[in-house]
């Protein structure tokens, strides 16, 4: 999964009229099989018992927090302990609640770049998971850990933590004693396997969800990538009326003839250094603008032809009021909102001591204030919707090296839909392959690299009617299913 991107970057983009169509993937020699996604549910599996060291004499640990029972449990084996977090030790015990995720990762970084042999993270916080998963990746000769209890943090547990040899880096302290967390399998039955309707084409689904062309639908990040696809499918099966918002700014004129004729990135270079551009860094943000533009004119053309009355909204989901304004104005506009689809994020990939707080800040904020934003908006409308659904990744529950950030976002959406007081569900994804018409995150280099390890890709059509099938068979407590084509 070190390369792996995942739903909010791994695009399947949508064919249609316009600008040229970007060129078909080149036969590469070596094709990732593409497959339908297993459905895999996080399930609690009893560990072994941990049991502390008899004598800690001659180590050294760094307590941070409110931890003065702690601290005396270590110094009676016979560690010393300091309050330092500068200073080399042997492990570290983090117990400050008061700072959470992203304003804790600087702490996080040092603290890791010291090299301890034990670093445990007491708490729940949101994305604590995620990321501690993803630095135990990066991390191995670093126990990574974050430990969470039913009830009062008991000391006893947490120094029996430095003899656990399971190596996991998520352990809930329960009743019944250690448990971890693993990926499960688990069908839908029948209905969620084969789907209800003859056509198999979700419409039934989209009945039992209660979609029709009345119905409103509102996606966030939806006029690109796997979005789009899942769009796609809800405006075939239901005919909605479907609502887009999305980062990118749509200019009221045509291209100009010289770039409307440019299909790929390399035909556009040229046009543009023919049109006068010169930096070459302005010229790979103009691409980037072209061809994201040219993917929400195709959606929302796609959308349409599908016979979904479809509207794009250009909003930064960073921008509180506008947010809210745009929400309101939706409701307003039709009187009802029937479902949320929330897939906004970036990526920024970069190992932990290699990250930024202002990187790790930006990519967490982008995802995780933004679905919070969007809620907020939502819970102030007369009428809220039935459902909202959070994309995810499976590198939440993975971890991933180069993606802590990314990861510790994509996990605290969990809590998000735990919060809501209508149905809410987190869809950790795996890779998708693109659909033939673009190679999206999934280049040619990447395709070969997953055949050659044996990685199998999540099929676009299959992939969007799973979550349609979710929404009308799933268990409407479940909050969190994980949706891949691969075991990683």
């Amino acid at each position: 999964l070190s390369q792996a991107r995942t739903a909010a970057a791994i695009t399947a983009l949508l064919g249609g009229g316009g600008a040229p169509a970007p060129k078909a993937i080149e036969n590469t020699g070596a094709e990732a099989v593409v497959i339908a996604p297993q459905r895999l549910v996080m399930a609690e599996f009893a560990l072994p018992s941990a049991t502390a060291p008899e004598s800690l004499a001659g180590r050294r640990f760094l307590v941070v927090g409110d931890g003065e029972e702690l601290v005396a449990r270590l110094v009676d084996l016979g560690a010393e302990v300091t309050r330092d977090p500068a200073a080399t030790v042997d492990g570290v015990f983090h117990l400050d609640r008061s700072t959470a995720l992203p304003e804790a990762f600087p702490l996080f970084r040092a603290l890791l770049a010291n090299g301890p042999r034990h670093l445990v993270v007491v708490g729940s916080g949101e994305g604590l998971r995620g990321f501690t998963r993803s630095a135990a990746r990066e991390y191995p000769d670093t126990a990574v850990k974050v430990v969470e209890f039913d009830g009062e943090v008991r000391v006893d547990a947490l120094v029996a933590e430095l003899g656990a040899t399971d190596g996991e880096p998520v352990v809930r302290i329960t009743g019944a004693g250690r448990v971890g967390l693993r990926m499960v399998e688990t069908d839908l039955g029948l209905l969620g396997s084969s789907g209800a309707g003859p056509a198999g084409d979700g419409a039934a689904e989209a009945l039992a969800i209660g979609l029709d062309r009345d119905s409103v639908v509102l996606l966030v990040g939806g006029a690109k990538g796997i979005t789009a696809r899942f769009a796609a499918t809800v405006a075939s099966a239901s005919r909605c009326r479907i609502e887009l918002l999305g980062r990118t700014a749509l200019p009221t004129e045509d291209e100009p003839p010289a770039i409307a004729a440019a299909a790929d990135p390399a035909a556009l270079r040229a046009a543009l250094i023919a049109s006068g551009l010169r930096v070459p860094a302005e010229i790979e943000r103009e691409i980037g603008r072209i061809e994201a533009v040219r993917e929400v004119r195709d959606t929302v053309r796609r959308l349409t032809e599908l016979g979904s009355a479809v509207r794009y909204h250009s909003v930064d989901m960073r921008d509180v009021e506008a947010v809210h304004r745009a929400v309101k104005e939706i409701h307003t506009e039709h009187g009802r909102l029937d479902g949320v689809v929330y897939a906004a994020g970036v990526i920024e990939d970069k190992l932990i001591a290699e990250k930024t707080a202002e990187s790790f800040g930006r990519v967490f904020a982008t995802k995780v204030d933004g679905a919070k934003t969007l809620l907020e908006a939502v819970d102030g409308l007369p009428n809220g919707p039935r459902f909202a659904v959070f994309f995810g990744s499976i590198a939440a529950v993975l971890g991933n090296r180069g993606q802590s950030d990314y990861a510790a976002a994509n996990d605290a959406l969990e809590s998000l839909a735990r919060r809501c007081s209508y149905r809410a569900l987190t869809v950790h994804w795996g890779p998708w392959a693109p659909t033939g018409v673009n190679n999206g995150m999934v280049t040619p280099e990447l395709m070969r690299s997953y055949a050659k390890r044996g990685i199998k890709l999540i099929d676009p059509e299959e992939g969007a009617l799973s979550l349609l099938r979710e929404l009308a068979w799933g268990p409407e407590a479940l909050d969190s299913v994980v949706y891949t084509a691969s075991g990683w």
